[in-house]
């Protein structure tokens, strides 16, 4: 059986094994499960590793949740869903609308790639990068009264 990951074929003689390891799998996320809302509590990943280690002493990551689909199933039907919702601000899809289609892919993972800092560290760049912005346009301005000056002084050129 060949895998989507990578182009060697898998043992034949490892799949029972794997299968039962899936299933097992299975049975602890959805008896951790059970035991978090007996418990009144959320069902995250976190929740769901400290309680399968604290029901079979055994640890479990969230990948592992994540790449057995019964599981991850299982997971995404019963997980808290968060307070705030993450629809996209109205000027965020302006952006993506207005950005070229060709470039549209870059701009949603500089978006994305944004999104990870911290509100702190994006306020102090923007306030760099408006410091940069005016003194880009006094340099422009002095530019432009330097061309007036000139102009003034020589009278017009044909070039």
């Amino acid at each position: 059986m060949k895998t989507a990951r990578r182009n060697r074929v898998d043992p034949v003689w490892l799949t029972p094994m794997w299968e039962a390891r899936k299933k097992e799998t299975v049975v602890r996320v959805q008896a951790a499960i059970d035991r978090l809302r007996e418990a009144n509590q959320h069902a995250t990943f976190s929740a769901i590793r400290e309680t399968v280690r604290d029901l079979f002493d055994r640890s479990i990551s969230a990948n592992t949740i994540k790449r057995n689909d019964v599981a991850y199933q299982l997971y995404l039907e019963n997980r808290h869903t968060p307070r705030m919702s993450l629809v996209k601000s109205q000027s965020v899809l302006e952006f993506y609308e207005n950005t070229e289609p060709s470039a549209r892919a870059a701009a949603q993972a500089r978006v994305a790639r944004l999104r990870r800092h911290t509100k702190d560290d994006l306020i102090v760049r923007l306030l760099r990068a408006e410091e940069t912005l005016k003194g880009s346009r006094d340099v422009e301005n002095r530019l432009r009264e330097e061309i007036i000056r000139l102009h003034v002084a020589h009278g017009p050129r044909q070039f």
